[in-house]
């Protein structure tokens, strides 16, 4: 494989079928990512962007000789497959850590049965401090997409470098960050939880509000997320999982703005209920007060006003079970839909 050079996302059109597309999609530009849209090469297929570059180097995909790799953001994900592009030989040495660490962070979910899921935990916090002290945490930049695809590119110059002397040491030696500690400490904060298997829900309750990596860690055969917290605060959001091309079996999205009139019509609050369209990466259903940024919305629940509803837990659980079971006894677990199939079966339904 030649030498690399990474390029911001816009300059892919000064170098049209030179380019690799790391987690991202661009038809000049050759995918290796879970994005809707970007085919993924023959005997690539996986979960994580970063395992599809993974296998690609496995397979020895010519197309990897490319000079030249792009991402139109910085994430988890998306860097550690982009590292991976650079530093292929080092990348298969530490194939599972780098596929746990990917959906560690794009997913935040843990698999408490690899032996270093903690060194992957604790690399993953160790980035996150890093990108926000050095640079801006996740979309803390403007809001606008080519402010991102700019930002972005001294993110993975300094991290190509930085990662490349951190992952090969023990898990001692890594620096203990603030979100690790706060992390571990969440695991043990969890009451309960459980898996509606029939519509694919996992449901957590705890006291106060949790981190996004103990509150999905064992969210990895569900789609939707409900959490429940002291004094009637609830959260129900759709996994990341649901947004991208996975190897998973799930049902495809439905809009919630008619289980937000559904509780509306019973809140007494004074707030109202709301979610984000069913297209959003990540729609979150919740008591509405001052609205949330993008990035506000990336943050874990502890780091978010969550508001008390008037409505009883097993009330709030209850009607929102309901909400899916009646709407995806019409549908069928499969492989992920492309948007225009999407939007037509919410058209049927909500008809």
């Amino acid at each position: 494989m030649q030498n690399k050079t990474f390029i911001p996302f816009y300059d892919i059109k000064k170098y049209p079928n030179e380019v690799l597309v790391v987690d991202a999609h661009h038809p000049q530009g050759f995918d290796l990512s879970h994005w809707r849209g970007a085919p993924v090469p023959k005997n690539c297929e996986a979960d994580t962007s970063t395992e599809i570059v993974l296998k690609a180097i496995q397979n020895n995909l010519h197309e990897l000789d490319k000079k030249y790799v792009t991402n139109n953001h910085y994430d988890i994900d998306g860097f550690l497959g982009v590292w991976a592009v650079f530093n292929p030989k080092k990348a298969l040495d530490h194939y599972d850590l780098l596929t746990e660490m990917a959906q560690i962070g794009d997913f935040r979910e843990i698999n408490f049965e690899y032996t270093s899921w903690k060194k992957a935990l604790k690399l993953v916090c160790w980035l996150n401090e890093e990108e926000a002290k050095l640079f801006y945490p996740p979309f803390g930049a403007p809001e606008i997409a080519e402010k991102e695809m700019e930002a972005c590119v001294p993110k993975y110059i300094h991290f190509l470098d930085a990662f490349s002397n951190v992952v090969d040491l023990p898990i001692e030696k890594i620096p203990e960050t603030e979100e690790y500690k706060l992390v571990l400490n969440h695991f043990e904060k969890i009451d309960g939880q459980k898996t509606m298997d029939d519509i694919r829900m996992f449901i957590v309750e705890a006291q106060e509000p949790l981190h996004y990596y103990a509150l999905y860690s064992k969210s990895q055969a569900s789609d939707l997320v409900m959490s429940i917290y002291s004094d009637n605060r609830y959260e129900l959001e759709y996994k990341y999982t649901t947004w991208i091309n996975t190897t998973r079996q799930h049902f495809p999205r439905i809009s919630m703005e008619k289980l937000c009139d559904q509780l509306n019509e019973i809140e007494e609050s004074g707030k109202e209920w709301q979610a984000e369209h069913f297209t959003d990466t990540a729609p979150i259903l919740r008591l509405k007060g001052e609205k949330l940024s993008k990035k506000e919305r990336y943050q874990s629940p502890c780091f978010r006003p969550i508001y008390s509803s008037s409505i009883a837990p097993e009330e709030f659980q209850s009607i929102c079970i309901d909400y899916f079971r009646e709407h995806y006894k019409m549908l069928s677990k499969g492989k992920t839909l492309d948007w225009k199939e999407v939007r037509k079966l919410n058209e049927k339904i909500f008809i």
